[in-house]
């Protein structure tokens, strides 16, 4: 797996950089094969934005979450790339897999 961060308008941290590589071995359960995550961290009239695009064999999936706090923004992004990534997975296991629309 690899792991690329870059920061704007932030600076570098240990607990940052460590964070990240936890939270990125999260996602690694999910594939087999090569992994290849790009963070992107900014801070914008105190607003902290999280971007995370990941790729691999045939899979492309980004999320991008904005808080107060770049450790929440950091959550959200992974929460959004797992869930992204369990409706892939599905619809790949189940190829009858349909979107069930609501009748009213």
């Amino acid at each position: 797996m690899n792991i690329k961060v870059t920061y704007k308008h932030l600076e570098s941290t240990p607990a940052l950089d460590e964070m990240t590589h936890r939270k990125s071995e999260k996602l690694k359960k999910y594939f087999d094969g090569k992994l290849n995550l790009s963070w992107s961290y900014t801070v914008e009239k105190q607003q902290h934005i999280a971007h995370c695009h990941l790729t691999g064999n045939h899979m492309d999936f980004f999320a991008e979450a904005t808080t107060s706090s770049i450790y929440s923004s950091i959550d959200e992004v992974v929460l959004a790339l797992e869930k992204q990534v369990r409706k892939n997975k599905e619809m790949l296991k189940n190829h009858h897999y349909k979107k069930v629309s609501q009748v009213a």
